[in-house]
């Protein structure tokens, strides 16, 4: 294997590790930040708006989206892990600047440093996109299906 190509391979692998830390981190931490009242029998409180909700779920969906993101970088689909890393990350750190929402509780710098990882990791993806880069021992292994028509 080529220097090149060692130097590509290690990128990918570092932009699949950003996805996983920071999709985790912002996963836990959007846990932490729902609103519980009680555990049993388990409630919100009555004082929870509209759009924080919103946020939080949004939240919650682009942190399990970047984890996705390592999937596709592991199978070698750079430019949709690049694409959804991108959007994703951008998402995490409007919402952890507080930009929409002026919330103590999602305005948290682990919150957009996270954010900032899963950003780096869909920068590295996209732009390795075009990389001929050989799949890994672990995919090749897999059967392929093959559709009827």
């Amino acid at each position: 294997m080529s220097k090149t190509m060692s130097l590509k391979t290690g990128f990918i692998d570092l932009a699949a590790a950003l996805f996983v830390i920071g999709g985790v981190v912002s996963l836990v931490l959007n846990i932490l930040t729902i609103p519980i009242s009680s555990i049993y029998p388990f409630q919100l409180p009555s004082s929870v708006s509209f759009v924080p909700a919103v946020v939080l779920v949004v939240s919650l969906i682009c942190s399990l989206g970047a984890i996705h993101c390592y999937t596709l970088v592991s199978q070698r689909r750079l430019s949709e892990a690049g694409m959804r890393g991108i959007i994703f990350g951008a998402l995490l750190l409007t919402f952890s600047l507080g930009l929409v929402v002026a919330s103590k509780e999602l305005n948290t710098g682990l919150g957009a440093i996270s954010a900032f990882l899963i950003l780096v990791a869909g920068a590295i993806s996209f732009v390795l996109r075009d990389a001929v880069l050989p799949r890994p021992p672990i995919v090749m292994h897999q059967p392929m299906l093959q559709r009827n028509p």
